[in-house]
């Protein structure tokens, strides 16, 4: 059986009826046949995995005809709490197996160190010293603008790292996003075709013209979501991954993202920009397809309820 990611890439609860004499491990090696034991093995030490309704943390224990054998989702489980020997706060994890994870960037928070290195905490340092409880690593695979929030891809290993980054580099990932515009856009569904020019100094504007110099497309899908009296909640699917791509084609189309000082209209109530990455959507290493959601932010609702 595989495994069924929804909103929050949380799986379902599974229950299964023993029909043979057993024991746990081997009855959740039957229903997911293509996991791994290590993986089943944390899947019983977080406590989402229930006999007769009771957590059961053995993997040996015998099961017999007739007892239920039930796995919840990773929310419902009863984990030990990961501890970390540094200062910096541990990343919530959207979804992790052996060769990657998923974490929850917050925003305001720089993706990777710049090249000064002065900055400690960043999303790859809490995935790191998140891994590392356990002896593992990850390794970048693409970044989020440090306003940003949202779904961060990680790999666990460089063979992985490089299969991931195929996907961004032939741009059959799907990512989705979603943001809070000061305005309407002129439809309800459209795509933003634009060039990017980004100087040595990181700054980037819309060229003029597809053959400027270093000039680079920008493709950006987006259906409106809903509106209010001054706002737009849209959903942007991005093809390519410009530097700061989605601001400078919504300012482009005068409705610029809420929140945004660089390239909108400055510094909102909500204290952030509002632009989250609410969706990945990517081929796992094991062929499957997989899709992981970051819950869209509350503050989003609120702006386009109260307007600010």
């Amino acid at each position: 059986m595989p495994l069924n990611w929804h909103s929050g890439c949380e799986m379902s609860r599974i229950d299964v009826q023993v029909e043979a004499d057993s024991d746990l491990l081997s009855v959740l090696q039957s229903v997911h046949d293509n996991a791994t034991s290590n993986r089943l093995r944390r899947m019983i030490d977080d406590g989402r995995v229930h006999i007769d309704e009771k957590v059961c943390r053995v993997a040996r224990t015998p099961v017999i005809v007739g007892q239920k054998v039930s796995i919840l989702p990773r929310a419902q489980g009863d984990a030990p709490k990961r501890q970390s020997r540094s200062s910096l706060e541990l990343p919530k994890i959207l979804y992790e197996d052996d060769r990657l994870l998923v974490a929850d960037k917050p925003a305001g928070l720089l993706s990777v160190t710049t090249s000064k290195g002065k900055e400690k905490d960043t999303m790859h340092a809490r995935a790191f010293e998140y891994a590392a409880i356990e002896g593992g690593r990850v390794f970048i695979v693409h970044r989020l603008d440090r306003e940003t929030s949202g779904c961060m891809l990680f790999a666990k290993d460089e063979r992985t790292k490089r299969y991931l980054q195929e996907q961004f580099a032939d741009r059959s990932i799907q990512r989705i996003y979603h943001a809070i515009l000061l305005g309407y856009l002129p439809e309800d569904t459209g795509l933003a075709r634009d060039w990017i020019q980004e100087s040595k100094d990181l700054r980037v504007r819309i060229a003029p013209h597809r053959n400027a110099t270093n000039a680079k497309e920008a493709i950006t899908y987006w259906r409106v979501e809903d509106t209010s009296e001054t706002h737009s909640l849209v959903r942007l699917d991005i093809r390519t991954g410009r530097r700061a791509q989605i601001r400078l084609q919504m300012a482009a189309r005068n409705a610029p993202v809420v929140g945004d000082t660089m390239h909108g209209q400055g510094r909102a109530k909500t204290g952030r920009l509002c632009l989250h990455a609410s969706s990945l959507s990517f081929n796992h290493p094991n062929g499957e397809t997989l899709q992981v959601k970051s819950q869209i932010p509350d503050i989003f609702r609120r702006v386009m309820k109260r307007g600010h």
